[in-house]
């Protein structure tokens, strides 16, 4: 604590050198004139006087100097004069700094962008609790890309004791439903089993969670809000909660409003969550029809292999009711929930971001070159300088701090431009690329495009 109050006080110190070193001088002549008549009442001439006085001063500019680094951050100092030589440095060849940086900005520029896209699919956790432990599961067959469940099948694993601490399904697709009020709106709705916010670990932030009652096709129906149709339709009203909509025309009671960063697992869209509630024919094994997406959260400590595993028996059963000539095409499939999103993007994500860093690889080596080229021009200079006593540790500090300077330079820039490109990227990009409408340059990015920019300088 001490030491960090004295370099407090000591930085404290450097913003007022111009006063401190007035005082010091002033004090100094005090003491100076002090020994002097003190010398002079001893009956020494006035030169011989001075010549004791600063004898026993040990000389003005040695103490001026011991002192100044008693009150500084001698470090500190030495970086501001080496970014103060830097600066010069790079004024004193204008067209070589703008070469170099406009250089450096495109390769950061362009990885910055890039990675803003690729952080989402590839780093960043999902907007769920744990989502580590999320995964999807179903049977795999050839006429379906995904993962799916049959009715009866799902509802005889929820039956038994499995991996999975609590599993959930929604009805694959949606459907299309209207607001059926003075100003009609066509929405997105979405059939969900009622245990499929508490299995995401999700709660709704205004009213309730569905029930396992209003699974049932006979309950009253009631209807989770997104926090945009909330907001747009209803004016954010905390009161919202057991309101009465008309949904296609039938009454529906609102019980709660989704938080803002909510998202299907499958990353459909959806204005309103509706229970599920399936009749018991379409759980009834003998009339498979009803198809499900399913999900689940692991226990703790289990692994999806654990997982997949626990769910064999269930599997090989369930392969009774599939047509022998059938069952070899037909697998168990258990991946995590960022593998379901993602599915064959993860490869070109890798591809793309490795491609931009080979850009800025590029870039780096270009910029070297060019000081390279600087540092032979500068031999004379930088002999002249070691003749004079400058180190070689000193030397190479005030060309790293250089290159430094001007990496960050470009990183500036690069950030610039990066925001016009990732703008450009998002407006031109195809649909279906996963996530791309949430990245942005926010902390995280920046801090990325930092980082870039201190490798380059290095």
């Amino acid at each position: 604590m001490r030491w960090l109050k004295a370099c407090l006080r000591r930085l404290g110190g450097m913003f007022h050198k111009e006063q401190r070193d007035a005082d010091l001088a002033a004090e100094l002549e005090s003491h100076m004139q002090m020994h002097m008549e003190d010398n002079l009442s001893t009956g020494m001439k006035p030169e011989a006087a001075r010549r004791d006085a600063l004898m026993r001063l040990g000389g003005v500019e040695q103490t001026k100097e011991a002192y100044r680094e008693q009150r500084s951050l001698p470090w500190l100092d030495a970086l501001l004069q080496d970014l103060h030589f830097a600066l010069r440095m790079l004024a004193a060849k204008p067209a070589f700094s703008a070469v170099a940086i406009l250089t450096l900005a495109l390769g950061i520029g362009a990885s910055t962008a890039v990675f803003s896209v690729v952080d989402r699919v590839l780093f960043r956790s999902l907007p769920y609790p744990h989502d580590d432990r999320l995964v999807s599961f179903g049977v795999k067959a050839p006429f379906e890309g995904i993962e799916f469940m049959l009715a009866p099948e799902y509802a005889v694993l929820r039956s038994q004791s499995t991996p999975f601490e609590s599993m959930t399904s929604l009805t694959p697709g949606g459907a299309d439903c209207d607001i059926t009020e003075e100003n009609p709106v066509r929405l997105s709705c979405a059939l969900v089993e009622s245990t499929f916010l508490s299995t995401l670990g999700i709660r709704p932030i205004v009213g309730r969670d569905f029930a396992r009652d209003d699974d049932h096709p006979d309950a009253p129906r009631v209807a989770l809000l997104s926090y945009g149709l909330w907001k747009s339709q209803f004016a954010s009203d905390p009161r919202v909660a057991g309101k009465t909509l008309s949904l296609d025309g039938k009454p529906v009671q609102i019980i709660g409003v989704l938080p803002a960063e909510f998202e299907m697992p499958n990353l459909g869209l959806a204005d309103i969550l509706l229970p599920q509630a399936l009749e018991q024919s379409a759980l009834d094994r003998n009339n498979p029809r009803a198809v499900l997406r399913a999900f689940a959260r692991l226990k703790p400590f289990v692994t999806i292999e654990q997982a997949k595993a626990g769910l064999e028996p269930w599997f090989q059963d369930s392969l009774r009711f599939v047509p022998p000539q059938f069952r070899a095409e037909v697998s168990l499939r258990v991946r995590s929930l960022r593998d379901r999103q993602i599915e064959d993007s993860r490869v070109g994500a890798w591809v793309l971001f490795g491609a931009v860093l080979a850009v800025l690889m590029l870039a780096c080596t270009n910029v070297a070159n060019l000081m390279l080229v600087r540092t032979v021009s500068r031999q004379r200079e930088l002999a002249v300088r070691a003749a004079l006593g400058a180190s070689r540790v000193r030397l190479a500090r005030q060309a790293l701090t250089e290159s430094l300077l001007l990496a960050l330079l470009g990183g500036l820039a690069g950030c610039a431009l990066a925001y016009l490109l990732l703008q450009a990227f998002i407006s031109i990009a195809p649909e279906g690329i996963v996530r791309l409408h949430q990245a942005s340059l926010d902390f995280r990015v920046l801090g990325f495009g930092v980082a870039v920019s201190l490798l380059s300088g290095i």
